[in-house]
């Protein structure tokens, strides 16, 4: 069964990347540009895992973890952030988050961190 990923960052760029990268390793991706539409995406889609940008308008990433936890949503999580901004590591780790990517990141690893957490979770 084909895996899928939902990409959740406010940058479209970054998104557009990152989907071309997953999607070249047969993993299906959905996209989000801030927590509330990931939200939505969640509703109507099984997802095996979710890239979650922290600083995004409208709902940020801490908020989304929240509202993932309160919601029962499962759906494990790899939060991305930017250098600097350690704290949010730690915040998130406490609302249930399963790693970290920090930005500016390298694709190779970005997809060692994927693949890795999709097919080779015990």
């Amino acid at each position: 069964m084909s895996k899928t990923v939902l990409i959740t960052d406010d940058q479209f760029g970054i998104r557009r990347l990152l989907t071309e990268v997953i999607e070249s390793r047969g993993i299906n991706v959905l996209q989000a540009s801030d927590g509330l539409e990931a939200l939505e995406k969640l509703k109507n889609n099984a997802v095996d895992l979710m890239l979650l940008d922290m600083k995004m308008p409208n709902m940020d990433g801490l908020d989304t973890l929240k509202a993932l936890k309160e919601r029962n949503i499962d759906v494990d999580v790899i939060f991305m952030t930017a250098y600097g901004e350690e704290k949010l590591t730690v915040d998130a780790k406490g609302l249930g988050s399963n790693s970290h990517i920090f930005k500016p990141f390298d694709l190779e690893d970005v997809i060692e961190i994927v693949e890795n957490h999709l097919f080779n979770k015990k």
